[in-house]
């Protein structure tokens, strides 16, 4: 409910006013507030406190049914210092009694001074005793013994009194500075004659509304506006079982701002669109050849003409910027990030995908609190499962190892960004892999992990492989043989990719003679290997290549 208080005249209310929604983009955020307000006939003007101190005048919106909005702005106001008489605060008074409380600590700690001199000096009296130096005769030994047991247990008494009140000591000495800067802070006032409070230097940030209204009326007043301190990164959980042909897609959020606001139950719309990037359409410039130096003056054009701040979900974001999103996610689990006490497995519909041509909206169903603290609170998107065919992809050129991938068929239902993923194969963490869901391509590969169990080995067949001169050309020619055993009791779906080399030179001539029923592709030079492997079955894959060059050059890379 508002809380109202006229300020000059009735057509002025102020509202301290909590926000109800908060529409979190990858960078940004929307905030948004409905207050109910009542309008007198004629101009209004709704001064709202409780709003960010980084807001965006320029996104303000305000928008009241039944009433035109004339205005629209942020504002400051600072609090008004109190000014007080001297006879109102009665400083003499506390000054007194600050006074009185010194002059008796005073007293306190001369009392423990007595008592250390005086122990100091029983302890030099018994240290100075004639029987402890040894000047009596033999025969008192046994007075002796009984002289070292007594001063033994008396300097034992000694040093335990004395820590007393070295503690005793200690707590007058910290209550007397208390009491002098009490002292000293009623004197400053005294001679001030006011009190200052440290506190009212702080604005109080607000949004004025100018509203007119033809008649008196009752309504809601809708408040938006655009921050930058916000925003959120997609993390996935993938979790898969052995012989399973679908997998568990857990969508995360990880929500953070510092907006100055700790927002409390508030409803999240985590949006997949970016307003810091530029919305104006590039135009092109006229494309002039100049005389140059070759790979200078276009590669520099090229490179002054890309926005370093577009974002292209068409491109995978580098390893660098996913690995860093990844650390900082796991460093937020590992410190105890908040994950407001939802449990991935019982996740049900908690919420709503609205989407449009410009970006897809993530209507979260479950009120969140979150604190302007910038550290990322876990906040569940979806919680799915998908349909996966199961295959293992090698690449031995570059890899020994197998990866196991699923591959998933219209990806494009599941509204994905590219992030990075956690793995999670019978009920064991794999490691990362990234999601990048490519728009060009019907079917999603996501990475299960590596598998050491197939055996993979890539060599040269040597008496397939030689070097022959004919005429001015030397002709190389390389056979390459892949063995792949399937180690594992099940039948295996397979997929093996190699490739020959190309030439754009037309002095080198690059020809495939054999590959083996391998799908070839022309353009890239890639092989790729489609095929079943039985259980404890092994398959040989043969493919061989000639190149032709003069004879009197050197080709590197072969």
């Amino acid at each position: 409910m508002a809380f109202f208080v006229s300020i000059h005249a009735e057509n002025i209310k102020t509202i301290q006013a909590q926000p109800k929604k908060a529409t979190v983009y990858l960078s940004g955020a929307e905030i948004s507030y409905i207050e109910s307000i009542y309008l007198i006939a004629g101009t209004n003007q709704i001064i709202i406190e409780g709003v960010s101190p980084y807001v965006d005048e320029q996104s303000i919106s305000a928008y009241f049914k039944g009433a035109l909005i004339i205005d629209s702005r942020k504002s400051l106001r600072y609090p008004e210092q109190i000014k007080t008489t001297k006879t109102e605060h009665n400083y003499q008074t506390m000054i007194d009694r600050i006074t009185d409380s010194l002059e008796d600590i005073s007293y306190l700690i001369k009392d423990c001074n007595n008592k250390i001199n005086g122990y100091q000096k029983e302890r030099q009296l018994l240290l100075n005793n004639r029987l402890i130096k040894g000047e009596f005769a033999k025969d008192s030994l046994g007075l002796l013994k009984s002289s070292l047991d007594l001063l033994r247990s008396r300097l034992t008494n000694i040093d335990e009194e004395e820590l007393n009140i070295d503690k005793k000591l200690s707590k007058l000495n910290k209550k007397k500075n208390t009491l002098q800067d009490r002292y000293n802070h009623y004197i400053n006032l005294q001679s001030n004659h006011q009190w200052i409070d440290p506190n009212l230097n702080t604005p109080i940030h607000q949004i004025i509304v100018t509203i007119e209204a033809t008649l008196p009326i009752t309504g809601n007043l809708s408040l938006k506006y655009f921050i930058n301190n916000a925003g959120w990164m997609p993390l996935y959980d993938i979790q898969s079982t052995s012989g399973s042909s679908k997998i568990q897609l857990i969508y995360r959020a990880q929500v953070y701002q510092n907006s100055g606001l700790n927002w409390k139950d508030i409803s999240l719309v985590l949006s997949t669109s970016n307003p810091s990037v530029g919305n104006t359409k590039p135009v092109l410039s006229e494309w002039n050849l100049v005389f140059g130096y070759p790979n200078s003056y276009t590669n520099n054009l090229y490179k002054k003409s890309k926005s370093p701040n577009a974002l292209n979900y068409n491109t995978l974001p580098g390893k660098n910027q996913l690995e860093k999103s990844m650390r900082v996610q796991e460093e937020n689990v590992s410190a105890g990030a908040d994950s407001d006490g939802i449990d991935a497995n019982e996740v049900e519909q908690l919420f709503t995908v609205n989407g449009n041509l410009l970006r897809t909206e993530y209507e979260i169903k479950t009120k969140y609190n979150i604190q302007s603290d910038n550290k990322s609170h876990h906040v569940i998107i979806n919680n799915i499962e998908v349909p996966v065919n199961l295959a293992y992809l090698a690449v031995p050129k570059l890899d020994k190892d197998a990866f196991l991938m699923g591959k998933i068929a219209n990806w494009e239902d599941l509204n994905l960004i590219p992030a990075m993923a956690r793995i999670y194969f019978d009920e064991s963490y794999i490691g990362t892999t990234s999601v990048y869901p490519e728009s060009l391509k019907d079917t999603l590969y996501v990475n299960l992990g590596r598998d050491k169990s197939i055996v993979i080995k890539r060599q040269n067949v040597k008496d397939k492989c030689k070097e022959t001169i004919l005429g001015d050309l030397k002709v190389v020619t390389k056979t390459i043989e892949i063995t792949i055993r399937n180690t594992k009791s099940i039948a295996l779906d397979f997929e093996i990719d190699d490739q020959i080399p190309l030439s754009k030179d037309p002095n080198i001539k690059v020809t495939l003679l054999d590959y083996d029923k391998a799908i070839y592709n022309e353009v890239t030079g890639k092989l790729t290997w489609m095929m079943n492997i039985k259980p404890k079955d092994t398959k040989k894959l043969r493919f061989s290549f000639e190149v032709k060059y003069p004879k009197d050059k050197v080709v590197g890379g072969l």
